[in-house]
């Protein structure tokens, strides 16, 4: 056999190798990125490539054969490897990233803007401060019916109050309110104070505000079952300024007031002190119902208020009160400088006065029933003389609401006025009965002035004052309401007669009509 063509066929055999690893090298990456596993190449001792026909002259038979399997070149396997590192690192930053976020304090909101039927309320993030603004608006017409002269000068647009006011709580344990009055074209101060209430059961109040003695008086504003209090509110202070330790026991039980005042005369509303003496004010009020078992039930409640303080007024600043009729008329008040022809001197308040005032109220669902007494007791001094005067008055209210729940808090409407849904709000209806008396040591006795002096002309103020009253008020929602009521009030005294002589002051009838906005 030649040896030419066996060396040909040799070196053509191991060419065609070369050429088909270099190919099935160019051909790594892709299988790699596949996924696959590379190309097995079976050679023999020769160089020839298993699979191939033998080249021309070659008998094709190896003396051995032998099997092997290409691994990846070098730099296949550090790309691999690399690529490995860097997913592991990724992976790792993105667990590092994810620790710090969680870890990380929550971002901090912002203050809340809140708005219901009773404010605009803006709070802190941390729910711990807060201020609200609110606003009571009343608007009235007044209609006094045949009542002589007083018919064309009393009926009358006006507005009954106008009292813009803020308050909220500070630090998440005081809370603060100011409220001035507008109406009647002056500016009157009625509450401004501050109450730190650190448990529910003991709170400290100071400033001014409602004392604790008539719970007509304590009622808001806005919720009275009738546009004008009761006679009874003649007896008790409008605010006065001061001190308060007050609280509730046994999830409100039982509430308690003791408080330490500046003293203000019967339906006043003083905003200093004009003697050192001061008045001291208590109160208990008993829930009995105000537990889940009996909750149910309704709500019960028994008020009884007691105030004690000394006065010592002046001729000139006599500490002395004037009381109106429930349609907001002079009827009573007691001898001043400027009286005429009063018999020599001007009786003034001294020393001791005492007040005591008892209250009952229950409602159940929309039914209610509330009556009131308040009794006060005055030393007044005319020249060297001082007599003890008793004036006492009492009411009594029986009240429905159809479509609301009522209470002491006033009535709520279970639906709003919606005529889309054909909810309409709520009505309530109410009758009053209600009753003054003026101590008849007020008027002195003729035949013995000097004993018992004049301190009031019974000419120009009333001995007695009663009547009744019925009312309406339609509530669409807890912001705004339209009432009217008709009262009728007689009166004993309090008019000039025939030759001068004491005469009784005419039947009051008035109708007052009410639009009112509350929030």
């Amino acid at each position: 056999m030649s040896h030419l063509p066996r060396t040909t066929g040799h070196s053509l055999g191991r060419l065609a190798s070369l050429m088909l690893a270099g190919g099935l090298l160019g051909a790594v990456p892709a299988v790699a990125q596949a996924q696959q596993p590379p190309a097995a190449t079976v050679t023999t001792p020769s160089g020839e490539t298993a699979g191939q026909p033998p080249a021309s002259g070659d008998t094709g038979i190896a003396p051995q054969e032998t099997t092997h399997v290409r691994t990846p070149p070098a730099d296949l396997q550090n790309l691999v490897e690399e690529s490995d590192q860097r997913s592991r690192i990724t992976n790792r930053r993105l667990e590092l990233l994810e620790e710090r976020l969680n870890a990380a304090p929550a971002k901090k909101e912002g203050p809340t803007l809140t708005v219901d039927d009773y404010s605009f309320q803006i709070k802190g993030a941390d729910g711990l401060n807060s201020i609200r603004f609110f606003l009571l608006l009343q608007a009235d017409q007044r209609w006094f019916l045949n009542d002589g002269a007083l018919s064309d000068k009393a009926d009358t647009f006006l507005i009954r109050k106008i009292r813009p006011g803020f308050g909220g709580t500070l630090f998440g344990f005081t809370d603060y309110r100011v409220s001035p009055d507008f109406a009647g074209s002056t500016t009157v101060l009625f509450d401004a104070y501050l109450d730190f209430h650190p448990f529910s059961w003991l709170r400290l109040r100071l400033g001014k505000f409602k004392t604790a003695l008539g719970l007509e008086r304590l009622q808001n504003d806005a919720y009275l079952e009738f546009n004008e209090r009761a006679l009874t509110q003649n007896l008790t202070p409008q605010r006065d300024v001061g001190a308060e330790l007050w609280g509730d026991v046994a999830g409100g039980i039982l509430r308690y007031n003791l408080g330490i005042f500046n003293g203000a005369a019967d339906n006043s509303n003083p905003d200093v002190d004009t003697n050192h003496a001061k008045d001291f004010v208590g109160r208990v009020l008993v829930q009995p119902f105000k537990t889940e078992s009996l909750k149910e039930l309704g709500s019960l409640g028994f008020h009884f208020a007691a105030s004690i303080g000394n006065r010592f007024g002046t001729p000139t600043s006599a500490q002395l009160p004037t009381y109106k009729s429930n349609g907001q008329s002079n009827i009573f008040s007691y001898l001043a400088p400027t009286s005429g022809d009063i018999p020599a001197g001007t009786p003034f308040a001294h020393l001791r006065q005492t007040r005591l005032n008892g209250a009952i109220f229950y409602y159940y669902g929309g039914f209610g029933i509330f009556g009131e007494y308040v009794r006060s007791r005055q030393e007044i001094q005319k020249s060297n003389t001082v007599v003890t005067v008793a004036n006492w008055a009492a009411h009594g209210t029986l009240s429905y609401a159809i479509n609301a729940k009522n209470s002491w808090d006033g009535a709520s409407p279970l639906t709003v006025f919606d005529p889309t849904k054909r909810t309409w709000g709520a009505l309530q209806l109410s009758v009053r009965y209600n009753y003054l008396k003026i101590d008849n040591d007020v008027f002195g006795d003729a035949t013995d002035l000097a004993n018992h002096p004049q301190l009031a002309d019974p000419t120009k103020s009333i001995r007695s004052a009663q009547g009744g009253a019925v009312g309406a008020i339609w509530i669409p929602s807890n912001t705004v309401r339209f009432a009217v009521n008709y009262e009728q009030t007689h009166f004993k005294g309090g008019a000039l007669g025939a030759n001068k002589t004491e005469a009784d002051r005419k039947t009051e009838n008035v109708i007052i009509a009410r639009g009112q906005v509350n929030f």
